[in-house]
């Protein structure tokens, strides 16, 4: 089946002077309309489902701006405005047409800023920012949401939010030369009120460890949100600099740099970054060596808050109800027992980055230069979330009785990233630009939060063991080659290419069962003989019916910890065992990807001005000109049918055509 996609966009500006010429305006907007489809890949009950839906998204942006100028300053006022609707979000790969949900993000934002200029030397940049906005996204569904692993989601997307930021910035910067010295130095102050609602997951979702079990309506587990869903707070942020670049010599630079920044929901306030750069080129200026380090704070994010103070206890209550009937009857909150709760760690820190860098640049020629550079990243104090509160492994009891899951955002993860980047850039017959680069890498961490979405911080497989969180990083690719090059041909066409390679991206894998009754899906098997044939699933007898150590079940269905596992056949080689296993956080590693992209333009002069020419241009652009399949979204759950396998990819070719005219 091969989806239709079509995308318009519109954009428009106007510029000129006024006041007599003391004064300029620019007006501009664009608007898009792009319909675009999901792709949903999932196996139902009824049978596997293959098919897109479509998922159309409309934006819309405005700018209006005013500068003033003098000898001395220069005073700007702008406006923006931008409202982005997108419906049918969350639909595609599992999630079944039924899950899709619709949000609204609008902003307004009114900048006031001065530039003040004494002579050459010295500059001074003010600006006073102010932003609304609204945020709204819904499910399409009331229904309660029904997960089952590695098969299917289907029921309502349980998606209930509704928020108002209005973030309020002042800022200043100083830039000052004398002699050798280029002095910047300024401060940041932000503060931010949030007004947010959260009913998601009000109607509740059961969870299913895959078809057979659906079939047989066995849910492992039943979930549901309570009680009062809106808080609101306010978040204060400040920060300083200094910044010296120090001219030792007529081709010798040293750059020294401190930063400190605060927070007001941060324990710790001693948050100093130091930088240093230095800078050598040769005698004839062909060669030019940077070596650079730092040290570079995270602030703490705002959903990070919402989450905390929504779910500490005294707000939303979450319920976890384990092996329920289904469909459930009765109250579940009548049934529950002790609750989840969500707390900070004591002496919350902000997480830094200490990076440091090492490049080399040799011209050669006058139309050809070569880069390279050597970056280490290492990450500390990192955002990480566990259940302080899971089963102990040697009783299963938890440690706490009047809590089920205490889950606690604290700052112990860490990461380590090293790029070695080759490059070149060259000019050939004054017609034909290449830019190429050649990145090698390796990145690994211990944790894995993303805040961009409520529930993205991810808790370790064992709460108890979070060394054996250390494995490859969501975004480790080890190689990367982009090329890009633009040729002007006569007659004023322009024919532009951009070449994109890496390597594949890793995924977890787990066993799709909550093995260590944590009430966290995540837990990940063990690796045992490579030679099983297809889908085996090794039984230890440890709480097994009928089970027997090391035995492998091949058939149909097995028998596993209690409950019904589906095996069909696949190029899987894996035997899982209860328990924490020993394959390590993200060992599946998804193929390479291929992107080629194409741009044809004709520019017609249509009148000579003396303040420019009017023209038009034409464009041709092709989006993944080869039409490479690039798969995604690799499913690592083994009592998947997909399992190894993409249930997504990334979009086939496009073709756009655009006009734009200058007046």
């Amino acid at each position: 089946m091969h989806p239709s996609r079509q995308r318009d966009w519109v954009e428009g500006e106007l510029d000129g002077p006024w006041l007599g010429g003391k004064a300029s305006f620019f007006v501009g907007g664009d608007y898009l309309r792009d319909n675009n489809n999901s792709f949903i890949t999932a196996l139902t009950p009824s049978g596997a489902v293959s098919e897109p839906l479509p998922f159309p998204r409309r934006t819309a942006h405005l700018i209006a701006r005013s500068d003033f100028r003098t000898p001395l300053h220069t005073l700007s006022l702008r406006y923006n405005w931008s409202d982005d609707r997108q419906t049918n979000q969350g639909v595609g790969a599992f999630d079944l047409p039924e899950r899709a949900w619709n949000s609204r993000n609008r902003t307004h934002e009114l900048r006031i800023s001065d530039v003040a200029r004494v002579g050459t030397d010295f500059r001074n940049d003010l600006r006073f920012d102010f932003r609304y906005r609204p945020k709204i996204a819904d499910s399409m569904s009331d229904a309660p949401a029904v997960l089952v692993n590695g098969a299917f989601n289907g029921g309502g997307a349980q998606v209930s939010r509704q928020s108002v930021e209005k973030d309020i910035d002042f800022q200043d910067l100083v830039s000052y030369r004398v002699g050798p010295h280029s002095l910047r130095f300024g401060g940041l102050a932000k503060s931010r009120l949030i007004d947010y609602t959260d009913a998601s997951n009000f109607g509740g979702t059961y969870t299913f460890s895959g078809l057979l079990n659906f079939a047989n309506n066995m849910p492992l587990q039943y979930t549901v949100n309570g009680g009062n869903p809106r808080v609101g707070f306010t978040q204060n942020e400040f920060a300083y600099f200094l910044q010296d670049e120090i001219r030792l010599r007529p081709r010798l630079n040293l750059l020294l740099g401190l930063r400190h920044e605060w927070q007001s929901n941060l324990d710790e306030h001693a948050n100093l970054a130091p930088r240093l750069a230095l800078s050598a080129a040769s005698e004839d200026g062909r060669t030019i060596v940077r070596a650079g380090t730092g040290i570079f704070y995270q602030r703490q994010p705002v959903t990070l808050e919402e989450q905390y103070l929504l779910l500490d206890g005294s707000n939303l209550r979450q319920v976890v109800l384990t092996n329920p009937s289904y469909p459930l009857t009765g109250d579940p909150f009548a049934q529950a027992g002790p609750p989840n709760v969500l707390r900070l760690a004591p002496h919350l820190r902000a997480p830094y980055d200490i990076q440091a860098s090492l490049g080399v640049e040799r011209k050669l020629g006058e139309h050809t230069t070569l880069t390279a550079e050597y970056t280490r990243l290492r990450g500390r104090r990192l955002y990480r979330m566990r259940d302080i509160n899971a089963p102990l492994p040697a009783t299963g009891i938890r440690p706490d009785p009047n809590f089920l899951n205490v889950d606690q955002f604290e700052t112990t993860g860490s990461s380590r990233s090293d790029s070695l980047s080759l490059g070149v850039r060259a000019t050939i017959a004054y017609t034909l630009h290449l830019v190429a680069q050649y990145t090698f890498s390796r990145a690994t961490d211990d944790t894995s939060c993303l805040f961009s979405q409520p529930g993205l911080c991810r808790p370790p497989a064992d709460s108890y063991n979070l060394a054996g969180e250390r494995g490859p990083a969501d975004y480790d690719q080890r190689h990367r080659f982009n090329l890009a090059g633009v040729l002007y041909l006569p007659g004023d066409f322009t024919l532009g290419c951009i070449v994109s390679l890496s390597s594949g991206a890793p995924y977890n894998i787990t066993t799709g069962f909550d093995d260590n009754q944590d009430t966290v899906f995540n837990d990940r098997p063990t690796l045992g003989n490579p030679a099983a044939p297809f889908q085996s699933f090794g039984i230890d007898g440890s709480g097994v019916v009928g089970g027997t150590p090391g035995t492998l079940y091949d058939g149909p269905e097995a028998l596993f910890a209690g409950r019904l596992v589906q095996t069909t056949p696949s190029s899987v080689h894996w035997l899982i065992q209860p328990g924490p296993g020993n394959v390590g956080r993200n060992s599946g590693r998804g193929p390479s990807f291929a992107d080629v992209d194409l741009r044809v333009a004709k520019r017609f002069v249509l009148r000579e001005k003396s303040k420019g020419a009017q023209s038009l241009e034409l464009r041709l652009d092709a989006f993944n000109l080869l039409n490479h399949v690039n798969y995604f979204n690799y499913v690592g759950t083994l009592n998947s049918p997909y399992f190894g396998r993409a249930n997504h990819a990334h979009v086939p070719r496009e073709i756009q055509l655009s006009v734009r005219a200058r007046l």
